[in-house]
């Protein structure tokens, strides 16, 4: 009876301790798995600067101008001839040559006259 007992004890021990190593095992490898796609990761986001550092200098003033100035190049500086002026029509605000702009009508209440903050502060000038 012992006996029957000890080899039941024995194979459950077994049993646990194969699903423990078991267990172990699969921990190492997402372990390793983890890391690799870390690196990948890695990999990529610094592709990824590369490639927008590409683009940012194709895109860049100094490679258009050269790409523009070029002798093989069709493209060309905007001529006289090419802007367009347009007239402003009454009734829109404009900005004055002097680059004032105008003035807005003020909209304060009474109550807002008794607080500091309720009317904005502008520079004097003189005239």
């Amino acid at each position: 009876m012992q006996l029957c007992k000890f080899l039941k004890l024995m194979s459950v021990i077994t049993v646990l301790a194969l699903a423990y190593i078991h267990m172990q095992m699969q921990i190492i490898d997402l372990a390793y798995t983890g890391n690799l796609k870390e690196q990948q990761i890695k990999k990529l986001i610094e592709e990824n600067g590369n490639a927008k550092y590409k683009i940012l200098m194709l895109k860049s003033a100094n490679h258009l101008g050269i790409a523009m100035l070029g002798e093989n190049s069709d493209m060309q500086f905007a001529d006289t001839n090419d802007v367009v002026q347009i007239v402003a029509v009454d009734g829109h605000p404009m900005v004055s040559p002097l680059g004032e702009q105008p003035k807005l009508a003020k909209k304060s209440t009474p109550f807002l006259g008794l607080m500091s903050f309720g009317v904005e502060a502008e520079a004097k000038t003189s005239e």
